[in-house]
């Protein structure tokens, strides 16, 4: 290189100094177009849309999505690419799979057993998901029902399955519909009990509802901001702490809960699990006849456990004030779908919330499972 001048097979770096040998013009290999960015008319986008098009709503297998899509658009694509795009597009959420509803089941529950509820939902299903699922469809038309243009305050409990719930029920709201409140504020019921996986506390809920231009409804939020459980003899000290005072003075706002529930005989129970790391003897709530917990409080056939435990749940509504708030014409529902971990049906605990002496909740969502089990007992 002289005179300032470059020659056809170097190039000055960015430092000033002379870069790497480049290969000529004549013998560098054409650089490869970026795989499916365009084909024919449409945009990779398009292409992925009609791909999933077939696949949700013909319920065409990948050969013969690979056949029609080169028939109808002239355009080639694998087997393979047809599974990537349908994988991706059901890892980014944009489509979903509704299980059906059990309408033999639901009248076996609604009409025979329980004919009190307002609302019953059976779903055909071994997995949590499609319960949760259900369980924000149950919540939407509720609100429609008897909110539409009004503002609601609409209680969480906690868990993976209300957690998925207000997954669904968030993209609900951000859907055009009609009959929608005015306004939701939404409340934690109940502090996040598992460590490991803090998502599952319903404080971290609301940033699914976070305002936004695609919102349908105005939201806000009243947090708990306090431990899982406490000693018996520091809950009044607690509950009159900055942060957590407030939540509980505003509990009598909340016209809706929504709460999951979990068997006392699962090990994946999470008041179970907590109980045992803290050292509470768990043998105790079993011999009292403890089969599972609702709003993170143990409840058995007669009704609610009142035990002498060393640790007790900070919820802004124990039990018995659950049945006042029935009374009151107030909403529960309770989505109890399987166990996510082990997929066990929560029969036990939801065949004791409903024949209890008090009305605790309002709505149920279950699994065919848990139905078949509860009419056959």
């Amino acid at each position: 290189m002289t005179g300032g001048q470059v020659s056809d097979t170097t190039e000055t770096s960015n430092d000033g100094g002379t870069g790497r040998a480049k290969a000529s013009e004549e013998g560098r290999k054409p650089r490869k177009k970026r795989a499916n960015a365009k084909r024919g008319d449409l945009e990779r986008p398009e292409l992925e849309a009609v791909v999933c098009d077939y696949f949700c709503h013909q319920g065409l297998t990948a050969p013969e999505i690979q056949k029609s899509v080169r028939k109808e658009f002239g355009i080639r694509i694998t087997r393979e690419e047809a599974y990537r795009f349908v994988r991706k597009a059901a890892r980014s959420g944009w489509i979903t799979y509704t299980p059906p509803q059990d309408y033999a089941l639901h009248r076996g529950i609604k009409e025979q057993r329980y004919p009190w509820l307002q609302g019953v939902s059976v779903v055909e299903t071994g997995n949590c998901e499609g319960v949760a699922s259900r369980g924000a469809q149950m919540l939407m038309e509720l609100l429609q029902q008897h909110y539409a243009g009004k503002e609601v305050h609409v209680g969480f409990s906690g868990g993976y399955g209300l957690r998925k719930l207000a997954m669904a029920f968030s993209r609900m709201l951000r859907e055009p519909t009609e009959r929608l409140p005015e306004r939701i504020v939404f409340h934690a019921m109940v502090a996040g009990f598992d460590v490991d996986e803090p998502t599952t506390d319903p404080n971290a809920f609301f940033a699914y509802f976070v305002q936004d231009p695609a919102m349908q409804v105005e939201t806000s939020f009243v947090g708990l901001h306090a431990p899982a459980m406490a000693r018996p003899g520091l809950l009044e000290e607690l509950t009159d702490l900055p942060g957590i005072r407030e939540a509980y003075q505003r509990s009598h706002e909340i016209n809706v809960i929504v709460s999951g529930a979990s068997c006392w005989s699962d090990d994946h129970s999470p008041l179970r699990r907590y109980l045992d790391v803290a050292g509470e003897p768990l043998g105790a709530l079993g011999e009292a006849g403890c089969v599972g917990d609702f709003l993170w409080q143990p409840v058995g056939t007669e009704g609610p456990l009142e035990m002498d435990t060393a640790l007790k749940a900070m919820t802004l509504k124990q039990l018995d004030e659950v049945g006042t708030f029935v009374e009151e014409k107030n909403h529960v529902l309770l989505v109890a779908g399987p166990c996510s971990q082990c997929h066990h049906p929560k029969t036990e605990v939801v065949n004791a919330i409903l024949n209890q002496d008090r009305q605790l909740i309002t709505h149920l969502a279950i699994d065919s499972r848990c139905a078949r089990d509860l009419l056959a007992l």
